[in-house]
């Protein structure tokens, strides 16, 4: 041992190197308990101490046997070289700049196991191609015969014994990608599919699928039932709902449903009577708009879910909907901008919009007469609205405010001029017409009387469609 050495702290601290090569040459196609076996006995070999291979395998979770069988995985790509099993000895070597060396398959050591398969495939002749496939996938990923048959028996359980290499093959990448490589993992993978094939044949009838479990569907049921929390019963209830849907239909729905808190079935089928209504009411809103979209599921999400928890009803919607259209506002979000403005005055259900747009209309007509007798033959836009909200704000009622526009007709800007009187007034304490006479000159007004504005919806708590449409048409723009 070295006079100087770095302590485990120092260690600790420090770096593992790895060359590039290794990782896109090499890393893609291997195992993940070989990648792990290599990287950590790469550290090993750049760390200071002694390590025997069983303490290697507690570190890293791989019994010995897997781990030996590892290193024999890079041995053959010229990566390691075992100088000894029994006490593991493992030497690295330097990685080529040529890539990754083709595996050398001994076939011999597989007569065996070509002699079973054939007998688990009987429904046809296994090419040479495809054993050679099935070679390289247990030597790429350190699958044992003994596992890669009773893999390829669970298939032919499932699809015949007539099946495609491919979907075996599909099968066994999937349990080697998750660490299932050896009979005993195996054998408890598939204990655990056999277990709850009953629950998944019950989702997979309710979907309207007349096939067996299969591996993917026993990887979602677990998902369901584990990750996410869900009951089978409930599962099935969420599957009753989509009909004839695939399970990848399914996951996507238990997937909207855990976000959305649904667990119980009570709460799944209402969940799912009112998504059929927000979709049925967002086709009845695009129609309204004349908005086309394709895809429905975004504009409830986005849109429709939103407005109705927020506590608009489908009557309201289609009014603001209808009321949009005939102003432009074609698009949804046209629509989101006004509906938020609404929310933000707790205008939510149709009676109160009824009396708000009745109340818009209203201050229309009233401000269109005030600015026609200052002289200004113009609509009412939003400043003048904002103006005649402070003036009522200030206390002035609407005989004196048109009493202000009588002495401000004929003057350079007469609605800032109207500001200017109200504003006096108010700080004078006037507010009734007999005391602004006091203190203010009429010009004579040779027009006849007009008759004040007589409101038509006030204070009407139900509309019919006509009196709405009325409403519609009379009020040009709103800006709350």
């Amino acid at each position: 041992m070295s006079f100087c050495s770095f302590s485990k702290e120092y260690n600790s601290s420090a770096f593992t190197s790895v060359e590039n090569v290794f990782l896109y040459a090499y890393l893609p196609q291997a195992s993940e308990s070989a990648i792990k076996v290599y990287l950590y006995g790469l550290y090993l070999c750049q760390s200071a101490g002694d390590y025997s291979g069983a303490e290697m395998s507690a570190a890293i979770g791989i019994d010995e046997g897997e781990m030996l069988d590892c290193f024999r995985y890079w041995e053959e790509f010229g990566l390691v070289d075992i100088i000894s099993e029994d006490p593991l000895a493992v030497t690295y070597l330097p990685i080529g700049l040529s890539g990754a060396k083709p595996r050398k398959v001994n076939a011999e050591k597989y007569t065996e196991f070509n002699h079973s398969l054939q007998k688990i495939i009987s429904g046809r002749m296994i090419s040479t191609n495809e054993y050679s496939e099935y070679f390289r996938l247990m030597e790429t990923y350190n699958v044992r015969q003994e596992a890669m048959l009773m893999i390829a028996q669970y298939c032919v359980d499932i699809k015949g014994d007539d099946i495609g290499y491919k979907y075996i093959s599909a099968v066994a990448k999937d349990f080697a990608s998750r660490g299932i490589t050896t009979p005993e993992k195996v054998e408890k993978e598939l204990e655990n599919y056999i277990v709850r094939s009953g629950e998944i044949t019950a989702i997979l009838t309710a979907l309207s699928q007349k096939r067996r479990p299969e591996i993917e569907d026993v990887k979602l049921f677990a998902k369901w039932t584990g990750e996410l929390g869900f009951e089978p019963k409930a599962i099935v209830q969420a599957a009753k709902t989509i009909k004839r849907g695939s399970i990848q239909k399914l996951d996507e729905l238990m997937m909207e449903l855990y976000a959305n808190k649904k667990f119980d079935e009570k709460e799944i089928a209402d969940f799912a009577k009112s998504k059929k209504y927000l979709f049925e009411l967002a086709v009845k809103i695009n129609k309204q708009l004349s908005y086309y979209c394709d895809v429905l599921d975004t504009v409830v999400t986005t849109y429709t879910a939103k407005w109705v928890a927020k506590g608009f009803g489908e009557d309201a919607l289609l009014f603001v909907a209808n009321y949009c259209f005939r102003h432009g506002k074609k698009d949804l979000s046209d629509m989101d901008e006004l509906l938020g403005k609404l929310y933000a005055e707790g205008i939510v259900d149709i009676d109160s919009m009824g009396d708000y747009f009745a109340r818009i209309s209203e201050d229309n007509a009233f401000l269109k007469r005030l600015l026609e007798n200052t002289g200004q033959m113009r609509r009412p836009n939003e400043w003048d609205r904002q103006n005649l909200r402070q003036w009522r704000a200030w206390g002035f009622t609407d005989e004196m405010i048109e009493y202000a526009a009588e002495i401000s007709a004929g003057k350079s800007g007469p609605i800032v001029y109207m500001n200017a009187v109200l504003g006096s007034w108010k700080n004078k304490n006037i507010f009734t017409v007999d005391e602004a006479k006091k203190t203010e000159k009429v010009p004579q007004n040779t027009k006849e009387p007009q008759k004040r504005y007589s409101v038509h919806f006030s204070n009407e708590r139900k509309y019919t469609k006509e009196q709405l449409d009325a409403l519609i048409t009379d009020v040009d723009d709103i800006d709350i």
